[in-house]
């Protein structure tokens, strides 16, 4: 299997802003702490996490410690890895504005 590398900020960050928003592909990946638990998610791109289907969303639940953050990302990076023709199939978001009006 492929090396998958999951960017995600620390426990701190996670209290502290309450959400953090990641991508792999087409797959977009949420880890936020709730009611003293941490708590992942993926889904296809390209919709933000309130604006895509609940049904298209896969969540699991960690303890909300450093063995737990890891087991995350160990999770994400797994998802990814398991449902790479999904994130493949998934539509790709558009290229940033290049700053120039259209006229």
């Amino acid at each position: 299997m492929e090396d998958i590398t999951v960017m995600t900020p620390s426990l701190v960050y996670l209290r502290a802003n309450q959400s953090f928003s990641g991508s792999l592909g087409g797959m977009w990946y949420r880890l936020c702490v709730e009611e003293d638990v941490l708590r992942a998610c993926v889904w296809p791109m390209p919709w933000c996490f309130e604006k895509a289907d609940d049904a298209d969303k896969t969540h699991a639940a960690f303890s909300p410690d450093g063995d737990g953050l890891a087991a995350a990302r160990a999770w994400i990076a797994e998802r990814y890895a398991q449902e790479r023709l999904r994130w493949d199939a998934a539509p790709k978001l558009p290229p940033p504005d290049s700053g120039q009006d259209v006229k």
